[in-house]
């Protein structure tokens, strides 16, 4: 089928275009990842300061990622304001480059199936996600097959040494794939590489060195400040909930049940099925290949299981193991389904455009609520005038501290380590603690007002009428309001899952000062 097929649709450049393209409706979705936000104020703190950190000659560890907070900056310095699309669109082409390495991998010969893989991958929802959201996965799903590809498949040394030094750069947690590559590099190898452990090994001293050197700690920041204020947020530590978790994170269902745990059961079951299949092949794919799809697979479904039961609560962290799921099944899907070209390809293309058309609508709720209430807090604050020398105290560290420049005390502690130091004097009123200690311009309260005294906002008697007397509310932003004034699909989208919550935004009108 190949042969009749004009060669333009086989060549790399054109599937490249043709993924980007594919990709272009997600922008318009205004759909970014809060975290990315993060990243990009440090890289443009950095630009303006001279320091990696949030709030102005502060140093701190704010972002995960050394590597793309570099990356961000020098987007910023060539487009200044107007970095964000370009940005956007080169961790679109470093994802299609990684997909295209590993259907090298897959498909040595078969450029047809290596065309249609790569085509499907980019479709699927992980991928869009990973590549298109603003995270720096686009830019790890790249170097995850550089060193697949140049390394484990075509054998260079300098990628053993290079990749994984990269590698922890971007994500100290990509310490988790490169345990289980050096582990299938022995088994194809039969000798242990000393290359790979020789850049494993530079890449951990450099990035811990340059923590403790620049920062004075061992480990970024964020990951201490998680485990602290993140300790006591699941009130249901029961084997039940937990197994929930791991199936909610494992796949596109997103509701902690009994159902979405036997959907993905059933996708493991299916996935074995699978695995079998190509572990008995002998003669479709060779051993070399057959080891590194194995791997790939097995990394994935090792950092799903050790991330949910680690509770680590965010989506992005699972992005890539699921892209890595779905490679497994569209190899299979390519490979072992005995239909014919013609009827294959156009079935599962039926099949990647329902999971692409999910993940587009999905983007578009996500991208109107947060254009609707964290955008809006954030314009309506800089309508306000604030000066710059002025600070605001919540939870989302991302977008509203972005465009605002505001100095920030997050709730988490992710961006100011004065609020993780609150939260170890005094574990239940620390949030007060620090309105006090601190007495922000700007409060934004989230899902309860601070007079609720519920969740975070915990107050004693006296504090009460401290807060009232200091800070007014000037806005509220309820959730349920963007619901009903959404246009008709995204409203019937959020009465079935109704996502967000509400807002809070009180302004100081008097000082202890």
């Amino acid at each position: 089928m190949d042969k009749r097929l004009p060669k333009f649709l086989l060549n790399p450049y054109f599937l490249m275009i043709f993924t980007i393209i594919l990709k272009v409706p997600v922008f318009f979705a205004k759909h970014i990842q809060e975290d990315s936000f993060i990243t990009w104020r440090v890289a443009r703190n950095l630009l303006d300061y001279g320091v990696i950190g949030f709030n102005g000659e502060e140093r701190i560890s704010a972002s995960t990622t050394h590597l793309y907070v570099l990356i961000s900056a020098i987007f910023q310095l060539a487009f200044d304001d107007f970095f964000i699309y370009p940005l956007l669109i080169f961790t679109c082409v470093l994802f299609f480059i990684g997909s295209w390495w590993l259907a090298k991998i897959l498909f040595r010969k078969n450029k047809l199936n290596r065309a249609l893989f790569v085509v499907f991958l980019n479709m699927v929802p992980p991928a869009i996600t990973a590549s298109c959201l603003g995270m720096e996965y686009g830019i790890l799903f790249f170097l995850y097959n550089a060193l697949l590809y140049f390394g484990v498949y075509k054998r260079k040394i300098w990628a053993f040494i290079l990749f994984p030094i990269l590698l922890l750069w971007t994500r100290i947690d990509a310490v988790i794939f490169l345990g289980v590559i050096f582990l299938a590099d022995f088994i194809i190898r039969k000798k242990i590489n000393f290359a790979f452990i020789l850049g494993g090994f530079l890449g951990i001293v450099t990035v811990v060195a340059f923590n403790w050197m620049y920062f004075g700690e061992l480990v970024n920041h964020t990951i201490t400040a998680k485990k602290i204020a993140y300790k006591n947020l699941t009130q249901n530590n029961s084997i039940e909930f937990l197994l929930y978790q791991w199936a909610y994170y494992a796949g596109l269902i997103k509701k902690y049940s009994l159902f979405t745990l036997l959907v993905f059961l059933g996708f493991l079951v299916f996935l074995g099925f699978v695995l079998r299949k190509i572990i008995q092949d002998q003669s479709r794919i060779s051993p070399k290949t057959k080891i590194i799809l194995l791997a790939v697979i097995a990394f994935a479904l090792l950092k799903i299981t050790v991330f949910a039961f680690m509770k680590a609560y965010f989506d992005w962290y699972y992005w890539l193991p699921r892209v890595f799921l779905f490679a497994g099944v569209i190899y299979f899907l390519l490979s072992y389904l005995p239909l014919p070209k013609r009827i294959l390809a156009p079935s599962v293309f039926i099949l990647m455009i329902g999971l692409y058309v999910f993940q587009l609508l999905q983007s578009f709720t996500i991208g109107y609520m947060e254009d609707s209430q964290r955008m809006k807090i954030a314009r309506e604050i800089v309508r306000s005038d604030a000066p710059l020398e002025q600070s605001i105290f919540l939870e989302p560290a991302g977008i509203i501290p972005f465009y605002t420049e505001l100095y920030v005390y997050d709730e988490v502690g992710l961006v100011n380590e004065k609020i993780t130091d609150e939260m170890l004097k005094d574990e239940k009123f620390w949030w007060m603690n620090s309105v006090r200690d601190f007495q922000p311009d700007y409060i934004l309260t989230v899902k309860y007002q601070a007079s609720d005294g519920k969740s975070y906002y915990a107050m004693k008697p006296e504090d009460q009428s401290y807060f009232e007397s200091r800070y007014q509310l000037v806005r509220k932003y309820p959730i349920a309001e963007i619901h009903q004034n959404a246009p008709g699909i995204l409203r019937r989208i959020y009465e079935l899952r109704p996502i967000g919550k509400d807002y809070y935004l009180y302004k100081k009108i008097l000082s202890d000062d």
